[in-house]
């Protein structure tokens, strides 16, 4: 289900709330797609000036209804995902809707859709007024989000005297536990808890069974020896039997453990050749995609990276549990990254669940530097971004799709730890 709209939307600029020149803010701004959403006066009066038809507010997550229209009057009741209240005006950007009893209430044309309704139906809310001291998080297969809008501090406790635990970086997403005094307590996708307020960031509603964990390979033809139909110098690639299998293997078993992924489809290589691009652009092409699916999917999370090593001798990519050959894993983290610690301590987690359910299949974590390498990897989107390194060009197709289905076990296990 699609994130349907951004509940919340106040514009502070905040400098306090950051280190340095850091600046935190928040934006109104819609996230919706498919389903037009209200959009003031104007699409009021057309809809309202069919004959018969009176416009509905339908609610679309937990709301304030207030008693005038803005933020800053006071909450007069809470209305329900799934109610909906009949429109009898405008002001500004708020509707004003009949109650009940007889009364009325305030509530923002950016937290409902509208839709003209048959004026002798009443209401989905069966003509009762909300409770007002009614608690509720909404339907059960949700969940609420906060979307980072700028580089923000996040801290152990609510409030600007806790110390800081980490950056949440611009686009990041981080599933909402409680609100206590103004401040969101979010989990993170490292693991723990932290607490971001409330003024700088976004709010919204994503279903549970979105995807969490987008799969890509920047290096998307890397194959193995065995198979390769390209072996020039020591790539090793094949446009088609290549790692890409690997990282749909990873999502089918995430799947079937009731995680949802997207896999990237993109051809990198493909691209850096249309555009006569050197192999060192590869991670620039691919960081586009990451960018697109994080602006589509609000409830991603959990960024993977997936390659294959380079020709190591066979005896170091590959183990034997219980009788099956497993290509091993190692987590490759760029300290070029400012947030790299967060990332490193997300692979430090995997890696000793890895190994105490698969003994042996992680060959660790390897931190590399500008001098080494890109030593960015596009981990700066997320704390819970990570480059895997799934065996070597002295491995099979089939170690590595056994490996995929290893992992998925273990990031399960991790996952629903989180939760």
């Amino acid at each position: 289900m699609k994130l349907r709209n951004q509940l919340l939307g106040v514009t502070v600029i905040f400098a306090l709330l950051s280190s340095g020149s850091d600046a935190a803010y928040a934006s109104i701004q819609s996230l919706s797609k498919g389903k037009t959403l209200s959009g003031g006066a104007e699409q009021y009066a057309q809809i309202a000036s069919a004959q018969n038809k009176v416009t509905v507010a339908n609610i679309v997550a937990v709301t304030n209804l207030r008693n005038g229209p803005g933020l800053d009057y006071d909450v007069v009741a809470k209305a329900k995902a799934g109610e909906s209240y009949p429109i009898i005006g405008t002001e500004g950007e708020w509707y004003k809707v009949s109650l009940s009893d007889g009364g009325a209430a305030y509530v923002a044309n950016w937290v409902v859709e509208t839709v003209p309704s048959d004026s002798n139906q009443s209401s989905t809310n069966n003509g009762q007024k909300p409770d007002k001291d009614e608690q509720t998080s909404g339907s059960k297969d949700k969940e609420e989000i906060v979307n980072i809008v700028g580089t923000t501090n996040l801290r152990k406790g609510p409030g600007l005297d806790y110390e800081i635990v980490t950056k949440a970086r611009a686009g990041e997403t981080f599933s909402v536990l409680e609100l206590q005094d103004n401040w969101y307590q979010v989990s993170l996708p490292s693991g723990g808890t932290a607490y971001v307020a409330k003024w700088v960031v976004n709010t919204g509603v994503v279903n549970k069974s979105d995807s969490k964990v987008y799969i890509y390979h920047t290096h998307n033809r890397e194959s193995w020896k065995n198979v390769s139909s390209s072996t020039k110098g020591t790539s090793f690639d094949d446009p088609k039997v290549n790692i890409t299998l690997v990282g749909k293997q990873l999502a089918e078993s995430l799947q079937k453990k009731g995680i949802s992924s997207i896999v990237e489809e993109t051809d990198f290589t493909k691209k850096l050749n249309e555009q006569k691009l050197s192999y060192s652009k590869a991670y620039a092409e691919s960081r586009k995609a990451v960018d697109k699916a994080m602006k589509s999917h609000a409830s991603l999370t959990y960024f993977f990276d997936i390659h294959r090593d380079a020709d190591i001798p066979r005896n170091k990519t590959t183990v034997v549990i219980n009788g099956k050959s497993y290509a091993r894993i190692m987590f490759v983290i760029g300290d070029a990254n400012p947030f790299h610690k967060e990332n490193k301590k997300f692979a430090e987690a995997l890696n000793t669940l890895l190994n105490k359910k698969y003994p042996g299949i992680s060959r660790g974590i390897l931190l590399k530097s500008a001098h080494q390498g890109n030593a960015e990897y596009n981990q700066s989107v997320s704390n819970g971004s990570l480059l895997l390194e799934f065996g070597g060009v002295n491995n099979t197709l089939q170690e590595n799709l056994d490996t995929a289905e290893a992992f998925a076990d273990v990031f399960a296990e991790y996952y629903k730890s989180m939760k």
